[in-house]
This record gives structure tokens, sequence and C-alpha cells, in this order.
């Protein structure tokens, strides 16, 4: 189904996310414009908090309403053993380096929460971990047929892809997908085709073969065209 939301932290009311425009500019989130749309949820995918894909399978199309999520199906409870504190030199390549900023270390992302006497501490608990979560969401459709559930999870692995210039065709088991010539340079095109094809799969099982088309070919040549000149009519003289 495609959903649009806007969620905030129960406790202090803060906005962390939405797809709409007008939600993200009151609350000064910067978020891309090809983000503030509609998003896909699938009930059950994991992609968003367990709470919040539970009470969107019983939802209709048109339906709005606001669903509160706990901690244990949302981002879990806060684990004070993820909570790490590291010499300050260990940082010495990161420039920007305070509180909030995200940080990778021995392989993990956290998020620095202090720096003093030389030492910063580092959270890896997920940003909202042991918060309560309010989604004020409204189902805006739900999508059943599968050549239309295939341009939507190609535009949820490239957000930047418009529907309309996506181009599917179904043969029994088989789609055959055409993306935009512009889409061919993004960056880690083939990972990202690797799980559209897993997400096809997974969530169409009556499909069980993608198929990738790009097409090269020189640009076609404008043909200029110049105005057509006006024959002068001859004025007809009439003697008397």
């Amino acid at each position: 189904m495609l959903v649009d939301y806007t969620g905030r932290i129960a406790e202090t009311n803060e906005v962390f996310d939405t797809t709409i425009k007008e939600d993200a500019e009151k609350n000064n989130l910067l978020i891309r414009d090809e983000e503030l749309q509609p998003k896909l949820i699938i009930p059950g995918s994991g992609w968003f908090p367990k709470g919040l894909e539970e009470a969107l399978i019983s939802m209709k199309k048109g339906e709005e309403k606001e669903i509160e999520v706990p901690p244990e199906k949302g981002y879990g409870p806060r684990d004070v053993s993820k909570i790490r504190t590291y010499p300050l030199r260990k940082f010495r390549n990161i420039s920007d380096l305070k509180p909030g900023v995200q940080v990778e270390i021995d392989g993990r992302i956290g998020t620095v929460r202090l720096i003093r006497s030389g030492r910063v501490q580092v959270d890896f608990n997920p940003p909202l971990a042991g918060r309560t979560l309010i989604y004020h969401v409204k189902v805006k459709d739900i999508i059943r047929n599968r050549l239309l559930r295939v341009k939507h999870l190609l535009k949820r692995r490239i957000p930047s892809l418009k529907i309309e210039d996506i181009k599917v065709n179904i043969k029994e088991s088989t789609v055959t997908i055409e993306l935009p010539s512009e889409s061919y340079t993004t960056q880690g095109i083939q990972i990202i085709k690797n799980a559209i094809y897993n997400d096809i799969t997974k969530y169409i099982p009556s499909i069980t073969e993608v198929v990738f088309v790009e097409r090269y070919g020189a640009p076609k040549k404008k043909v200029k065209t110049t105005p057509s000149k006006r024959k002068k009519s001859k004025k007809a003289s009439i003697s008397t």
C-alpha cells in the first residue's frame, strides 16, 4: 500500500520523519523532494516499525488515523551496553565531531553523545530506541496490479524515478524492466538491481525472473526549421 505519514516522538512531540512537504518545512526537516511523497509499505516486510506495519493491515484506502507504537514494537528498548567510550584520538580524521553526529567505528555506526576530557561517548542504539512513537497515517492507495507493484518496488530503491518513466512488461513469470537512461549512472546501481530482484520475487511470488534492459544510442539531432517566406501577392489594377 501507499501511505502518507508524519511520525513524532510521543514524549517530546518532536517530528522525526514525514512524507508531507508542509510538515517537513514546518519542522525544519531536511528531506529531499523525491522522498516527500507517499511511501510503499508492505506489512511484514520490516521496512518500518512492526507496530506501524501491523496497524496498517486492517486499514482501507482513504482511511486516516493515529497509530501509537511502543518501544517493543518500534526500535526496541535502550540498551546501556551499547553505549561505549573511546579516546578522542580515535576520531582524529573526523573534522566536524560533535554531539549528535553519526560516526562509523569498529565497523558499527553510532551517534556521538558526549565529548569530555579527551573522551568520546558513542551510542550504538538506534536513535529512536526506547521511544514511544506516534504516526499520523493516511492510506493513499492499495496496489493490487502486478505491474504497478513492480514499479513502486523500483521507486522504493531509486526514489528519484518517476513512475511514468519506468517501462515494465510482464509475461507469465518474467518481468522485463527498462529504466530511464539517467538511472544507469546511479551509484551502486548493480547492487540496487540485485536488491530489486530480491524484492520483486519475494513480494510478487508469481514472478521468478527479472530482466533489465539498457538501451544506448546517439542522441537524436534536432532538425532546424526555417520559416517559409511568404510570396508577395500582386495587386490587381482596374482601369476605367
